[in-house]
């Protein structure tokens, strides 16, 4: 089996009980995942402050977290993160289908005007900040309150930056726990179910 090039801290090695806590939140609702976590383990103060982040910001906030799931599953699809894509948070309302016809949501009737201006917002900072223009902002105004927007804008860096690093370091989903499955797609699922 390929490793990843930087390596797992071993979960069972953690004995501070606040990251031990943060690994446990991994395999009881799987986003973050374990590997990842494992990886941020090495250096304690990342894990610790990645892990308040995503719970201030993408499980709590100011804004839904629906929105900032379709956001973060943008990010993942347009950066072909599979380690990323293959995850959907068990906060979120979304169906397989809405993730699936993510890239094309312009021309989708499954996205609402509120969530595509979300994702014109998601396209533009991973892609072309030009790609914000007047009209994208007037959309994003109308839909959103200005800590809303703030929100939802840090929180796509975020998640796009981990997806970037995620997946220049080659991990794949159940390399640490192939029996867990919370907060992975129907089909990753299904997958480590075949080979566990």
């Amino acid at each position: 089996m390929p490793v990843p090039r930087i390596s797992y801290v071993d979960p069972h090695s953690i004995t501070d009980p606040e990251l031990a806590g943060y690994l446990d939140d991994s395999r009881r609702y799987g986003t973050p995942r374990l590997e990842s976590q494992a990886i941020r383990a090495h250096v304690p103060a990342v894990l610790r402050t990645f892990n308040q982040s995503w719970q201030q910001v993408f499980r709590s906030g100011v804004l839904d977290h629906s929105v900032k799931e379709l956001a973060r599953l943008f990010v993942a699809k347009t950066l072909d993160c599979g380690y990323c894509a293959g995850q959907r948070s068990h906060l979120a309302d979304l169906s397989e289908r809405e993730v699936d016809e993510i890239i094309e949501f312009r021309t989708s009737d499954r996205f609402s005007p509120r969530e595509k201006a979300a994702l014109l917002l998601a396209e533009a900072i991973a892609w072309d900040p030009l790609m914000a223009d007047d009209a994208v902002w007037a959309q994003l105004h109308e839909h959103f309150t200005e800590p809303e927007i703030v929100e939802l804008g840090y929180f796509i860096g975020l998640t796009m930056g981990q997806q970037k690093f995620l997946k220049t370091l080659g991990i794949k989903h159940g390399e640490l726990d192939s029996t867990g499955t919370a907060g992975l797609a129907p089909e990753v699922a299904a997958t480590l179910g075949r080979t566990a």
